[in-house]
């Protein structure tokens, strides 16, 4: 991230209250209020137990055979990494499935964090959505800016309130986002950071973020309005 960009981005997060972010004008429209929670990559190594449950692919083939309460989790969370290192992803609904979800192996170097509904999970910047929100939206969230993350395998130090509705929550309600937060005791961290809250407000069309993922992802091919 450019840093003068991260140095105004920490005197804004400083200077305003959650009060006065979330009525500040000339953030883009307004979507209103949405729950906000937490989604991450479950391991395998984690979880202690028999491994009396089959991953299953599309063709009802056994990818592992895991721990009844990890075959839980990576149905929750949507990506797993078995204990010899292989990445597993949702792939469909499938009867034969234990929990109901068949999965796939997925290659670590076009997706490393795994895969949301089509394209790579990104830390940090991939939400997952249900209802009332296009996927490939770019959305602001006022309440990150300027928060630390807890690593940079994001590619960023500090957030800049900007994610992607890149992922679809099978679990989720209307008005409702999950933000992938890449590992369980980092999510613990983002919420600490934005002071526990379980509902932000969101934008889109905001100034503060480029159009399209694309150019959220090549901060170089966007002119910011804050610098």
């Amino acid at each position: 991230m450019n840093r003068t960009f991260t140095a105004i981005l920490l005197a804004l997060s400083l200077s305003w209250s959650p009060r006065l972010v979330a009525q500040e004008e000339g953030f883009g429209t307004d979507l209103g209020f949405f729950k906000a929670t937490y989604y991450w990559i479950a391991f395998e190594k984690f979880f202690p137990g028999a491994p009396s449950v089959p991953i299953l692919d599309v063709k009802g083939r056994t990818i592992a055979m895991v721990s009844e309460d990890f075959a839980r989790s990576v149905t929750m969370e949507g990506t797993g990494v078995l204990r010899d290192g292989r990445v597993i992803n949702l792939h469909e609904k499938c009867k034969a499935a234990e929990f109901g979800w068949c999965f796939l192996e997925v290659n670590r170097t076009k997706a490393p964090f795994g895969y949301g509904s089509s394209k790579p999970l990104k830390p940090f910047r991939t939400i997952a959505v249900n209802q009332g929100i296009k996927p490939g939206t770019v959305l602001f969230f006022p309440d990150f800016i300027g928060v630390s993350l807890p690593t940079d395998e994001g590619g960023l130090d500090f957030h800049d309130g900007c994610f992607v509705a890149e992922d679809v929550g099978w679990s989720l309600g209307p008005r409702h986002v999950d933000i992938f937060a890449l590992a369980e005791n980092y999510y613990k961290v983002l919420t600490s950071s934005i002071g526990g809250k379980d509902r932000v407000r969101i934008y889109t069309d905001s100034p503060f973020c480029p159009a399209t993922a694309a150019e959220l992802y090549d901060p170089e091919g966007w002119v910011d309005t804050v610098r």
